[in-house]
């Protein structure tokens, strides 16, 4: 399944449970936002989303814990934090986020391709760990894709 149609299945499925989503990406630099925003009825669901690219941003904006910065910025700890982080900071009932490598050179000893993917919500929160080898582009629309399936995973 291509990501437009996840997209609008979630937009969907979370319009008739009037719920809603926020998003916090790095790795994938706002492809997440921007795939949901391309359906129509999205901003009655998705109520925005922030790129958190450095760890700074993520310190000021989504408040994450200097505890979780010592599992990595890459890891699995750092997604689900960045998850939780953003639907708190929105008043969202889902939040969702990216983080990893693209590359071209590892990152804190950890290998090119290497993302892992949060969704929180309430109730539940599930990550996802990929191992791309694409190039940046290929590894930033694959990581959307998986994000958009683990919504979807979560929400269905």
């Amino acid at each position: 399944m291509e990501a437009i149609e996840l997209a609008i299945k979630i937009v969907k499925i979370l319009a008739e449970r009037r719920k809603t989503l926020a998003s916090a990406e790095s790795c994938t630099g706002g492809f997440i936002s921007s795939t949901i925003t391309d359906i129509p009825g999205a901003s009655k669901v998705f109520l925005g989303g922030i790129v958190t690219y450095s760890s700074e941003i993520k310190r000021k904006l989504l408040l994450i814990n200097d505890d979780i910065f010592l599992q990595g910025v890459i890891s699995r700890e750092m997604a689900i934090a960045m998850a939780n982080s953003v639907r708190n900071v929105f008043s969202s009932d889902y939040g969702v986020s990216t983080t990893g490598n693209l590359g071209p050179e590892p990152m804190e000893e950890k290998p090119v391709g290497l993302i892992y993917i949060g969704v929180n919500s309430e109730e539940i929160t599930l990550s996802r760990e990929l191992h791309l080898s694409g190039n940046r582009e290929e590894n930033k629309k694959l990581a959307t894709l998986e994000a958009l399936k683990l919504i979807l995973e979560v929400i269905a």
